[in-house]
This record gives structure tokens, sequence and C-alpha cells, in this order.
């Protein structure tokens, strides 16, 4: 039991953030008071979704686990509510860092909803033609490898025979031919619009990235150069 309360601490650790939030509804009943703090259903169940099946499973239906894994969210929270104390949350680097944190965030879910939008049109304007897809036949199977075959090794550099990877190649074939039915698309798309391309601005934008950056040698420890005539 001892191990398991060990990495439960360890995972629900690096979920801490999330611990403290109001939740409506059936999970709002409280299960700890820790000081003006409080600890919910919701946020019982929503670290306990952070843990392996495994110990979803013992907390479930071990009692001592159960008690131990709110003992652990109590404490979490008794240390937040220390932080906030001592006025750590006001702490320059720590608001430069959450500062950050968020606009990473944000920049995550923007590209999820892209993401989400960019598949919802595919699947509704070639989601059928898709699934009409013929698989690639031995012929275009043999084709490729023939083609690719002195670039086909395993990752001790050693050469795999067709049998060895044929499902690999179907697959890569298949994903080949969505990509070609996704092209045609993205060009009918491009054929009605008006497009603008900035050559000068991309390439600065590319000088300024691919622009090497300086060393940062703080961290090595460089040993003085012995002297002359010392012995070796």
């Amino acid at each position: 039991m001892k191990m398991l309360k060990m990495t439960i601490v360890a995972v629900i650790l690096t979920a801490a953030a999330s611990l403290v939030g109001c939740s409506k509804g059936p999970d709002n009943v409280v299960l700890a008071k820790a000081n003006r703090g409080a600890i919910t259903a919701a946020d019982f169940k929503q670290q306990l979704e952070d843990l392996s099946p495994q110990m979803q499973q013992a907390v479930a239906t071990d009692a001592k686990a159960r008690r131990e894994f709110l003992e652990d969210l109590v404490g979490i929270e008794l240390v937040l509510q220390e932080a906030k104390r001592q006025g750590l949350d006001k702490d320059a680097a720590f608001v430069k860092r959450k500062e950050m944190m968020k606009k990473e965030l944000e920049r995550r879910m923007q590209e999820d909803t892209k993401n989400e939008l960019f598949n919802a049109v595919l699947k509704k304007e070639l989601g059928d033609k898709m699934s009409k897809l013929p698989e690639p036949t031995t012929q275009e199977v043999r084709s490729y490898y023939d083609k690719n075959k002195d670039k086909i090794r395993n990752a001790a550099g050693k050469s795999l025979s067709l049998k060895e990877v044929e499902p690999q190649l179907k697959t890569r074939l298949m994903q080949e031919k969505r990509r070609e039915l996704y092209l045609e698309y993205a060009k009918s798309l491009r054929a009605k619009a008006k497009i603008d391309v900035n050559e000068k601005a991309l390439d600065e934008a590319m000088a300024s990235f691919a622009k090497p950056q300086g060393l940062d040698l703080s961290h090595m420890n460089v040993q003085p150069a012995p002297k002359k005539g010392a012995a070796k």
C-alpha cells in the first residue's frame, strides 16, 4: 500500500494546479475541508482519472487506499494554501511562468480547434471517397518495394524482405492515396481563392528562424589546462 500511495502522490502532484475549482451538480459534495479550502467529489474524481486503471480500482475498492488518496489531496491543498500565504503566487518569476503557460495552453487550444475543423470538413467532403478507395494491390506493393528496397531497413541497418514489411507498405500506400485525394481537394479550393505571398517577408522570417544561437557554456565544468612540464 505504501508503494501505491507514493505512486498516487507522484501522479496527482503533476495536476495540482487544477485541484481547486468550483463544481456544480451532484459532484459538488464536499469530501473534506482544509482551512477555507474544500475538496469536492468532482475534485476527487478528476484526480482519480489521472491514475492507471489498476490504481483506480484499488482506490475504488479499498477503503484504506481511498482515504489515503483523499489525504494526499488534502496535503496538496494545504501546500497550495501555504504557497499563497507566502505570496509566491505574486512572485514575478511565477507570474511570468504562469503567463507563458497560459499562452501555450491557448496556442494548443487554437491548434486543436483547427485540427477539429480540418478533420470535420475532410470527413464531410472526402469521407465517402476515402471509404471507397481500393486497397493497394499486390502488384502495387511489390512495385513500391522494388523502387524503395534500398531504403527499407530496420534499426540495425539490415535490409528487410517484402514479406517482412508488406503490411506496413500497404498502410503507407493507402495513406498516399488518401493524401492524393486531399491534395486534389486543396487544389480545387486554391483555384477559387485569391492568394498573395510576400516572398520577401517569408525569406526574412526564415533567415531569423535559421540564425544560429550563441552557445551557452555556463553549465560546463571547465578544467584548467595543465601547466607545461606537469607530470602526466
